[in-house]
């Protein structure tokens, strides 16, 4: 989720929707209910079940269809954001090119 605070650089779990289980694929960009905002995220794995044993929300919108956040570049953002003290969300803010719909 592109959140501004640091101690939320981690992944969430949220339940797909029937009419988005087609769309949601790993590497998609997709908008997330969270603390009562509609924000920006990636779907960065898909799983049957969660460790997460609280209540789930769910994906509001999968933004485009295309998965344009290969498996490779997620880990790299990953390792990129731990070595240098920055988040998640910037480091793939700068390395996937912003959203483009002629080719989406």
């Amino acid at each position: 989720m592109d959140v501004p605070l640091a101690h939320l650089d981690r992944p969430f779990d949220y339940l797909v929707p029937a009419e988005l289980d087609d769309v949601a694929v790993p590497g998609t960009r997709v908008k997330v209910r969270f603390a009562g905002q509609l924000v920006d995220g990636w779907l960065l794995a898909r799983a049957d079940d969660s460790g997460h044993t609280g209540r789930l929300a769910y994906l509001e919108k999968v933004v485009s269809p295309e998965p344009v956040l290969a498996p490779e570049v997620a880990r790299l953002a990953r390792a990129v954001a731990d070595r240098y003290a920055g988040s998640l969300a910037d480091v793939l803010r700068l390395a996937v090119p912003p959203r483009h719909a002629r080719v989406e």
